[in-house]
Protein backbone atom coordinates (compact mmCIF):
# COMPACT_ATOMS: atom_id res chain seq x y z
CA UNK A 1 0.00 0.00 0.00
CA UNK A 2 1.69 3.38 -0.81
CA UNK A 3 2.32 5.56 1.88
CA UNK A 4 2.13 2.87 4.40
CA UNK A 5 4.34 0.09 6.07
CA UNK A 6 2.76 -3.03 7.62
CA UNK A 7 3.86 -3.73 10.93
CA UNK A 8 2.25 -6.47 12.14
CA UNK A 9 -1.58 -5.48 11.87
CA UNK A 10 -1.16 -1.88 12.20
CA UNK A 11 -0.12 0.51 9.16
CA UNK A 12 2.59 2.95 9.41
CA UNK A 13 3.44 6.21 8.03
CA UNK A 14 5.64 5.27 4.84
CA UNK A 15 6.84 9.51 4.81
CA UNK A 16 9.05 9.13 1.60
CA UNK A 17 5.64 7.78 0.14
CA UNK A 18 3.07 9.66 1.72
CA UNK A 19 4.79 12.68 -0.11
CA UNK A 20 3.87 10.98 -3.76
CA UNK A 21 0.39 10.38 -2.45
CA UNK A 22 -0.41 13.71 -1.13
CA UNK A 23 0.66 15.41 -4.38
CA UNK A 24 -1.48 13.11 -6.34
CA UNK A 25 -4.47 14.60 -3.94
CA UNK A 26 -3.31 18.14 -4.32
CA UNK A 27 -2.64 17.93 -7.77
CA UNK A 28 -6.11 16.66 -8.24
CA UNK A 29 -7.82 18.94 -6.15
CA UNK A 30 -6.23 22.26 -8.24
CA UNK A 31 -7.69 20.67 -11.37
CA UNK A 32 -5.40 18.12 -12.45
CA UNK A 33 -6.20 15.03 -14.35
CA UNK A 34 -4.93 11.64 -14.47
CA UNK A 35 -3.20 11.99 -17.11
CA UNK A 36 -1.61 15.28 -15.82
CA UNK A 37 -0.73 13.60 -12.70
CA UNK A 38 0.68 10.42 -14.51
CA UNK A 39 3.07 12.40 -16.20
CA UNK A 40 4.24 14.78 -13.22
CA UNK A 41 4.88 11.52 -10.98
CA UNK A 42 7.06 10.30 -14.15
CA UNK A 43 8.71 13.48 -14.85
CA UNK A 44 9.62 14.02 -11.21
CA UNK A 45 10.59 10.33 -10.34
CA UNK A 46 8.30 8.94 -8.02
CA UNK A 47 7.46 5.67 -7.42
CA UNK A 48 4.54 3.39 -7.08
CA UNK A 49 4.66 1.22 -4.33
CA UNK A 50 5.68 -1.63 -6.26
CA UNK A 51 9.03 0.68 -6.54
CA UNK A 52 8.35 0.68 -10.54
CA UNK A 53 8.35 4.66 -12.26
CA UNK A 54 5.74 3.32 -14.82
CA UNK A 55 2.18 4.77 -13.40
CA UNK A 56 -0.78 3.54 -14.84
CA UNK A 57 -4.33 5.45 -14.65
CA UNK A 58 -5.94 2.78 -12.66
CA UNK A 59 -3.26 3.50 -10.28
CA UNK A 60 -3.52 6.88 -9.77
CA UNK A 61 -7.45 6.38 -9.83
CA UNK A 62 -7.74 3.74 -6.75
CA UNK A 63 -5.23 6.03 -4.92
CA UNK A 64 -7.85 8.66 -5.05
CA UNK A 65 -10.89 6.39 -4.29
CA UNK A 66 -9.11 4.64 -1.12
CA UNK A 67 -10.44 5.56 1.82
CA UNK A 68 -7.45 4.57 3.95
CA UNK A 69 -5.81 7.35 3.39
CA UNK A 70 -8.29 9.78 4.90
CA UNK A 71 -8.16 7.10 8.22
CA UNK A 72 -10.69 4.94 7.50
CA UNK A 73 -11.10 1.44 6.33
CA UNK A 74 -13.53 0.38 4.11
CA UNK A 75 -15.13 -3.30 4.26
CA UNK A 76 -17.44 -5.45 1.90
CA UNK A 77 -15.86 -3.99 -1.21
CA UNK A 78 -16.62 -7.73 -2.88
CA UNK A 79 -19.25 -9.65 -2.45
CA UNK A 80 -20.47 -13.37 -3.35
CA UNK A 81 -23.48 -13.80 -5.20
CA UNK A 82 -23.77 -17.44 -5.32
CA UNK A 83 -23.15 -18.97 -1.98
CA UNK A 84 -23.21 -22.56 -4.08
CA UNK A 85 -20.63 -21.26 -6.67
CA UNK A 86 -18.46 -19.23 -4.18
CA UNK A 87 -17.19 -16.87 -6.71
CA UNK A 88 -16.66 -13.17 -5.41
CA UNK A 89 -17.70 -10.17 -7.48
CA UNK A 90 -17.33 -6.84 -7.29
CA UNK A 91 -20.08 -4.79 -5.03
CA UNK A 92 -21.46 -2.28 -7.19
CA UNK A 93 -24.17 -1.48 -4.91
CA UNK A 94 -25.59 -4.85 -4.24
CA UNK A 95 -25.02 -4.51 -0.72
CA UNK A 96 -23.99 -1.46 1.29
CA UNK A 97 -20.52 -0.98 2.37
CA UNK A 98 -19.48 -0.70 5.83
CA UNK A 99 -17.16 2.22 6.36
CA UNK A 100 -14.82 2.75 9.96
CA UNK A 101 -12.65 4.60 11.67
CA UNK A 102 -9.06 2.84 11.34
CA UNK A 103 -6.60 2.92 13.89
CA UNK A 104 -3.39 4.60 12.20
CA UNK A 105 -2.99 7.71 11.32
CA UNK A 106 -4.46 9.64 7.73
CA UNK A 107 -2.65 11.09 5.01
CA UNK A 108 -5.42 13.57 3.62
CA UNK A 109 -7.80 15.08 5.47
CA UNK A 110 -11.44 13.70 5.35
CA UNK A 111 -12.37 17.65 4.00
CA UNK A 112 -9.85 16.37 1.03
CA UNK A 113 -10.99 13.12 0.46
CA UNK A 114 -14.62 13.99 0.20
CA UNK A 115 -14.27 17.14 -2.50
CA UNK A 116 -12.32 14.37 -4.66
CA UNK A 117 -15.10 11.89 -4.34
CA UNK A 118 -17.00 14.52 -5.32
CA UNK A 119 -15.14 15.68 -8.36
CA UNK A 120 -14.96 12.58 -9.93
CA UNK A 121 -18.49 12.12 -9.79
CA UNK A 122 -18.87 15.31 -11.12
CA UNK A 123 -16.81 14.36 -14.01
CA UNK A 124 -17.86 10.93 -14.46
CA UNK A 125 -20.82 11.70 -16.91
CA UNK A 126 -17.74 13.65 -19.37
CA UNK A 127 -15.36 10.58 -18.81
CA UNK A 128 -17.81 8.27 -20.31
CA UNK A 129 -19.18 10.56 -23.16
CA UNK A 130 -14.73 11.11 -23.72
CA UNK A 131 -14.81 7.61 -23.84
CA UNK A 132 -17.58 7.20 -25.83
CA UNK A 133 -16.82 9.28 -28.80
CA UNK A 134 -13.47 7.94 -28.64
CA UNK A 135 -14.77 5.48 -31.49
CA UNK A 136 -13.69 2.34 -29.13
CA UNK A 137 -15.98 -0.45 -30.51
CA UNK A 138 -15.87 -4.04 -29.17
CA UNK A 139 -18.08 -5.19 -32.63
CA UNK A 140 -15.09 -3.87 -34.60
CA UNK A 141 -13.10 -6.26 -36.70
CA UNK A 142 -9.73 -5.24 -36.45
CA UNK A 143 -10.49 -4.72 -32.58
CA UNK A 144 -11.07 -8.48 -33.03
CA UNK A 145 -8.12 -9.69 -34.66
CA UNK A 146 -5.56 -7.74 -33.33
CA UNK A 147 -3.29 -8.62 -30.84
CA UNK A 148 -0.13 -6.93 -29.16
CA UNK A 149 3.57 -8.35 -28.75
CA UNK A 150 2.89 -7.80 -25.16
CA UNK A 151 -0.56 -9.76 -25.05
CA UNK A 152 -2.90 -6.91 -24.90
CA UNK A 153 -5.32 -6.30 -27.54
CA UNK A 154 -5.70 -3.28 -29.37
CA UNK A 155 -7.64 0.20 -29.11
CA UNK A 156 -9.54 1.98 -31.81
CA UNK A 157 -9.14 5.91 -31.98
CA UNK A 158 -9.82 8.65 -34.48
CA UNK A 159 -7.16 9.27 -36.47
CA UNK A 160 -8.15 11.57 -39.14
CA UNK A 161 -11.51 13.15 -40.46
CA UNK A 162 -11.32 13.90 -44.52
CA UNK A 163 -15.31 15.17 -44.26
CA UNK A 164 -18.42 14.61 -42.47
CA UNK A 165 -18.96 11.41 -43.81
CA UNK A 166 -15.52 9.54 -43.56
CA UNK A 167 -13.39 8.65 -40.75
CA UNK A 168 -10.03 6.71 -40.41
CA UNK A 169 -8.73 5.32 -37.53
CA UNK A 170 -5.81 3.98 -35.68
CA UNK A 171 -5.19 0.90 -33.38
CA UNK A 172 -2.60 1.01 -30.32
CA UNK A 173 -2.05 -1.47 -27.75
CA UNK A 174 -4.14 -0.99 -25.08
CA UNK A 175 -1.05 -0.93 -22.66
CA UNK A 176 0.00 2.14 -24.86
CA UNK A 177 -3.37 4.03 -23.36
CA UNK A 178 -2.24 3.74 -19.89
CA UNK A 179 1.74 4.50 -20.75
CA UNK A 180 2.17 6.60 -23.56
CA UNK A 181 4.12 5.46 -26.78
CA UNK A 182 7.98 5.48 -26.91
CA UNK A 183 8.48 8.60 -28.73
CA UNK A 184 5.57 10.42 -26.88
CA UNK A 185 7.18 9.34 -23.59
CA UNK A 186 10.82 10.28 -25.07
CA UNK A 187 9.74 13.78 -26.00
CA UNK A 188 8.64 14.53 -22.34
CA UNK A 189 11.69 13.35 -21.10
CA UNK A 190 9.89 10.10 -19.19
CA UNK A 191 11.61 6.58 -18.89
CA UNK A 192 10.80 4.08 -22.11
CA UNK A 193 11.70 1.03 -19.40
CA UNK A 194 8.72 -1.56 -19.71
CA UNK A 195 6.81 0.30 -21.87
CA UNK A 196 5.43 -1.41 -25.24
CA UNK A 197 7.24 -0.72 -28.38
CA UNK A 198 4.79 -2.33 -30.90
CA UNK A 199 3.81 0.13 -33.13
CA UNK A 200 0.32 2.05 -33.88
CA UNK A 201 -1.37 0.29 -36.81
CA UNK A 202 -3.71 2.80 -39.11
CA UNK A 203 -6.78 1.11 -40.72
CA UNK A 204 -5.72 1.57 -44.35
CA UNK A 205 -2.36 -0.43 -43.21
CA UNK A 206 -4.26 -3.56 -41.78
CA UNK A 207 -6.60 -3.36 -45.11
CA UNK A 208 -3.66 -3.66 -47.39
CA UNK A 209 -1.91 -5.93 -45.54
CA UNK A 210 -5.02 -7.99 -45.41
CA UNK A 211 -5.70 -7.72 -49.50
CA UNK A 212 -2.01 -8.62 -49.97
CA UNK A 213 -2.23 -11.76 -47.56
CA UNK A 214 -5.87 -13.10 -49.15
CA UNK A 215 -4.17 -12.58 -52.60
CA UNK A 216 -1.18 -14.01 -51.57
CA UNK A 217 -3.11 -17.79 -50.34
CA UNK A 218 -5.91 -17.56 -52.92
CA UNK A 219 -5.04 -16.46 -56.19
CA UNK A 220 -3.46 -19.61 -57.18
CA UNK A 221 -5.32 -22.56 -55.26
CA UNK A 222 -3.20 -24.96 -56.41
CA UNK A 223 0.25 -23.46 -55.78
CA UNK A 224 -0.90 -22.76 -52.07
CA UNK A 225 -2.03 -26.69 -51.60
CA UNK A 226 1.55 -27.55 -53.46
CA UNK A 227 3.50 -25.19 -51.19
CA UNK A 228 1.52 -26.11 -47.64
CA UNK A 229 1.78 -29.97 -48.62
CA UNK A 230 6.12 -29.48 -48.54
CA UNK A 231 6.13 -27.44 -45.69
CA UNK A 232 3.91 -29.35 -43.62
CA UNK A 233 5.71 -32.96 -44.94
CA UNK A 234 8.80 -31.26 -43.93
CA UNK A 235 7.24 -30.58 -40.83
CA UNK A 236 6.21 -34.22 -39.58
CA UNK A 237 9.71 -35.33 -40.69
CA UNK A 238 11.07 -33.05 -38.39
CA UNK A 239 12.71 -30.83 -40.33
CA UNK A 240 13.08 -27.19 -40.12
CA UNK A 241 9.62 -25.98 -42.02
CA UNK A 242 11.50 -22.84 -44.00
CA UNK A 243 14.68 -20.80 -43.42
CA UNK A 244 13.00 -19.44 -40.56
CA UNK A 245 12.46 -22.62 -38.45
CA UNK A 246 16.05 -23.14 -39.17
CA UNK A 247 17.03 -19.79 -38.40
CA UNK A 248 15.35 -20.37 -34.83
CA UNK A 249 17.03 -24.14 -34.41
CA UNK A 250 20.72 -22.32 -34.89
CA UNK A 251 19.98 -20.15 -32.53
CA UNK A 252 18.28 -22.47 -30.06
CA UNK A 253 21.14 -24.64 -30.25
CA UNK A 254 23.35 -21.44 -29.13
CA UNK A 255 21.40 -20.76 -26.42
CA UNK A 256 21.49 -24.33 -24.82
CA UNK A 257 25.07 -24.08 -25.21
CA UNK A 258 25.38 -20.63 -23.66
CA UNK A 259 23.30 -21.45 -20.93
CA UNK A 260 25.62 -24.08 -20.46
CA UNK A 261 28.66 -22.59 -20.02
CA UNK A 262 26.77 -20.21 -17.83
CA UNK A 263 25.76 -23.19 -15.24
CA UNK A 264 29.35 -24.48 -15.72
CA UNK A 265 31.04 -21.22 -14.21
CA UNK A 266 28.74 -20.98 -11.41
CA UNK A 267 29.95 -24.99 -10.44
CA UNK A 268 33.81 -24.00 -11.05
CA UNK A 269 33.40 -21.00 -9.06
CA UNK A 270 31.39 -22.43 -6.81
CA UNK A 271 34.36 -25.18 -6.21
CA UNK A 272 36.97 -22.18 -5.97
CA UNK A 273 38.22 -23.27 -9.31
CA UNK A 274 38.39 -20.11 -10.64
CA UNK A 275 39.14 -16.64 -8.68
CA UNK A 276 36.14 -13.98 -8.62
CA UNK A 277 37.40 -11.32 -10.89
CA UNK A 278 37.62 -14.00 -13.47
CA UNK A 279 34.06 -15.24 -12.61
CA UNK A 280 32.12 -11.47 -12.83
CA UNK A 281 34.08 -11.38 -16.41
CA UNK A 282 32.98 -14.19 -17.87
CA UNK A 283 29.27 -14.23 -15.81
CA UNK A 284 28.93 -10.77 -17.44
CA UNK A 285 30.25 -12.12 -21.03
CA UNK A 286 28.09 -15.10 -21.29
CA UNK A 287 25.05 -13.25 -19.57
CA UNK A 288 24.89 -10.50 -22.06
CA UNK A 289 25.35 -13.70 -24.77
CA UNK A 290 21.86 -15.07 -23.28
CA UNK A 291 20.32 -11.69 -23.29
CA UNK A 292 21.35 -11.45 -26.81
CA UNK A 293 19.99 -15.06 -27.90
CA UNK A 294 16.66 -15.02 -25.83
CA UNK A 295 15.94 -11.78 -27.52
CA UNK A 296 16.30 -13.10 -30.64
CA UNK A 297 14.73 -16.28 -30.24
CA UNK A 298 11.79 -14.01 -29.04
CA UNK A 299 11.20 -12.56 -32.31
CA UNK A 300 9.86 -16.00 -33.36
CA UNK A 301 7.14 -16.32 -31.58
CA UNK A 302 4.69 -19.43 -31.90
CA UNK A 303 6.73 -20.74 -34.66
CA UNK A 304 7.12 -24.67 -34.24
CA UNK A 305 7.78 -27.82 -36.51
CA UNK A 306 4.32 -29.35 -37.64
CA UNK A 307 3.24 -32.29 -36.07
CA UNK A 308 1.26 -35.79 -37.52
CA UNK A 309 -1.76 -34.44 -36.36
CA UNK A 310 -1.28 -30.64 -37.71
CA UNK A 311 -0.62 -32.22 -41.14
CA UNK A 312 -3.00 -34.35 -41.80
CA UNK A 313 -5.81 -31.55 -40.34
CA UNK A 314 -4.51 -28.64 -41.72
CA UNK A 315 -3.77 -29.87 -44.93
CA UNK A 316 -7.12 -31.34 -45.34
CA UNK A 317 -8.85 -28.17 -44.04
CA UNK A 318 -6.82 -26.00 -46.62
CA UNK A 319 -8.20 -28.36 -49.13
CA UNK A 320 -11.49 -28.01 -47.95
CA UNK A 321 -11.21 -24.46 -47.82
CA UNK A 322 -9.55 -23.80 -51.58
CA UNK A 323 -12.53 -25.61 -52.99
CA UNK A 324 -15.05 -23.55 -51.47
CA UNK A 325 -13.50 -20.24 -51.89
CA UNK A 326 -13.75 -18.18 -54.82
CA UNK A 327 -12.29 -15.08 -55.56
CA UNK A 328 -13.89 -11.94 -55.68
CA UNK A 329 -15.27 -10.15 -58.77
CA UNK A 330 -13.56 -7.08 -58.20
CA UNK A 331 -10.84 -8.36 -57.37
CA UNK A 332 -10.49 -7.23 -53.53
CA UNK A 333 -11.74 -8.91 -50.30
CA UNK A 334 -14.36 -7.44 -48.41
CA UNK A 335 -14.20 -7.24 -44.68
CA UNK A 336 -16.67 -10.00 -43.99
CA UNK A 337 -14.29 -12.38 -46.53
CA UNK A 338 -11.31 -10.95 -43.93
CA UNK A 339 -13.25 -11.72 -40.53
CA UNK A 340 -14.07 -15.14 -42.20
CA UNK A 341 -10.64 -16.28 -43.26
CA UNK A 342 -8.22 -14.33 -40.64
CA UNK A 343 -8.31 -15.71 -37.26
CA UNK A 344 -5.93 -13.00 -36.21
CA UNK A 345 -3.41 -10.33 -36.09
CA UNK A 346 -0.27 -10.26 -34.12
CA UNK A 347 1.47 -7.10 -33.63
CA UNK A 348 5.34 -7.01 -33.73
CA UNK A 349 8.01 -3.93 -33.31
CA UNK A 350 9.09 -5.16 -36.54
CA UNK A 351 6.56 -7.72 -38.16
CA UNK A 352 3.09 -8.45 -38.62
CA UNK A 353 1.77 -12.19 -37.89
CA UNK A 354 -1.43 -12.88 -40.21
CA UNK A 355 -2.97 -16.19 -39.08
CA UNK A 356 -5.45 -17.90 -41.50
CA UNK A 357 -9.08 -19.48 -40.33
CA UNK A 358 -8.35 -23.07 -42.04
CA UNK A 359 -12.06 -23.65 -40.53
CA UNK A 360 -13.67 -20.84 -41.73
CA UNK A 361 -17.08 -22.22 -40.78
CA UNK A 362 -16.42 -23.34 -37.35
CA UNK A 363 -15.62 -19.83 -36.56
CA UNK A 364 -12.95 -18.97 -33.71
CA UNK A 365 -10.02 -16.40 -33.25
CA UNK A 366 -6.59 -16.05 -32.54
CA UNK A 367 -6.88 -17.78 -28.97
CA UNK A 368 -8.59 -20.68 -30.24
CA UNK A 369 -6.60 -21.80 -33.49
CA UNK A 370 -4.32 -23.96 -31.94
CA UNK A 371 -0.54 -24.61 -32.80
CA UNK A 372 -0.12 -22.15 -35.59
CA UNK A 373 2.73 -23.79 -38.98
CA UNK A 374 4.43 -21.07 -40.57
CA UNK A 375 3.57 -20.92 -44.05
CA UNK A 376 5.32 -17.90 -45.55
CA UNK A 377 6.84 -14.44 -46.06
CA UNK A 378 5.20 -11.47 -48.06
CA UNK A 379 6.61 -7.83 -47.79
CA UNK A 380 3.40 -5.12 -48.56
CA UNK A 381 5.29 -2.28 -50.19
CA UNK A 382 5.11 1.25 -50.52
CA UNK A 383 3.69 0.56 -53.85
CA UNK A 384 1.01 -1.67 -52.68
CA UNK A 385 0.28 1.33 -49.92
CA UNK A 386 0.02 3.60 -52.81
CA UNK A 387 -2.06 1.58 -55.27
CA UNK A 388 -4.55 1.12 -52.32
CA UNK A 389 -4.96 4.48 -51.71
CA UNK A 390 -5.39 5.25 -55.22
CA UNK A 391 -8.24 2.35 -55.44
CA UNK A 392 -9.96 4.19 -52.16
CA UNK A 393 -9.72 7.79 -52.54
CA UNK A 394 -11.86 8.55 -49.63
CA UNK A 395 -9.31 7.63 -47.46
CA UNK A 396 -7.19 10.00 -45.83
CA UNK A 397 -4.04 9.75 -47.84
CA UNK A 398 -0.30 9.04 -45.85
CA UNK A 399 3.07 10.07 -46.96
CA UNK A 400 4.40 7.80 -44.07
CA UNK A 401 4.87 4.87 -46.56
CA UNK A 402 7.10 1.86 -45.54
CA UNK A 403 7.58 -1.73 -46.31
CA UNK A 404 5.59 -3.95 -43.55
CA UNK A 405 7.18 -7.51 -43.37
CA UNK A 406 3.92 -9.82 -42.51
CA UNK A 407 4.62 -13.74 -42.02
CA UNK A 408 1.54 -15.98 -42.63
CA UNK A 409 1.12 -18.91 -40.59
CA UNK A 410 -1.97 -21.50 -41.41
Amino acid sequence: MLGYDKVGPEYVINEAQAKTVRKIFDMYLAGNGSQKIKKQLEKDGDLTAMGKSLWHYATISHILKNRLYCGELEYRKEYVPDYLEQKRAKNNGELDRIIVEGRHQPIVTKEEFERVQKLIEEKRPQMEQCLKSRGVHSDDLWRRKLRCQCGHAFAKTRWHSKSRDFTTYTYKCYDQTRTGTVPARLKNGLSIEGVCRAPLVQDWKIHTMAQKVLHAVFDDPEGTLREAAAILGLGAAGVGQTEVLRDKSIIEEKLKKEQGRYETLLDMRMNNEIPKEVFSRKQQEVGERIAELEQRMAQYGDVEPATEADVSGKLENLQRLMGQSAMPEDGEFSEEEMDKYVSGVRVYEDRFEWLLNLSPDAGGGLDDAGSPVYFKKITVTPDDERAWFRKHPQWSKSNRYAELEVWIFI
